[in-house]
């Protein structure tokens, strides 16, 4: 049996953290994404996917959702780190999402909350 552990980081980027050259991510006006080498990937009015490498920690993927975002609420982005859990396409809300899709996810940005879902499914 599979056990999902979540857990949250919340809060702001430190103050006078430096993002190297900013990505333009595109679908959202004037967002830009850190330099941890993510890419957004589909985009809904309310959702966002984007792919990571492996490796990264929640705040530096609360940071990715937080780009993304901006200042747009509501706005959920969902992180992967394995390119064939992706989905093709954002769904149009949460729900959207099948459960394979969620328990392969890193975890979620919602901005609503400012905080940062992580997702560990443990065996």
């Amino acid at each position: 049996m599979k056990r999902i552990i979540l857990t949250c980081a919340t809060g702001v980027m430190a103050a006078g953290a430096a993002w190297a050259e900013p990505i333009d991510v595109g679908s959202r006006e004037g967002a830009t994404l850190p330099p941890h080498e993510c890419v957004e990937g589909s985009a809904t009015t309310i959702i966002s996917i984007a792919i990571c490498p492996t490796g990264l920690d929640t705040e530096q993927l609360a940071d990715v959702g937080r780009a993304i975002c901006g200042d747009v609420v509501p706005c959920g982005v969902w992180v992967w780190d394995d390119p064939e859990a992706l989905p093709a396409e954002a769904p149009e809300n949460h729900d959207g999402l099948a459960q394979e899709e969620i328990v392969s996810a890193r975890g979620v940005w919602v901005a609503e909350d400012n905080s940062f879902i992580a997702i560990d499914v443990a065996n």
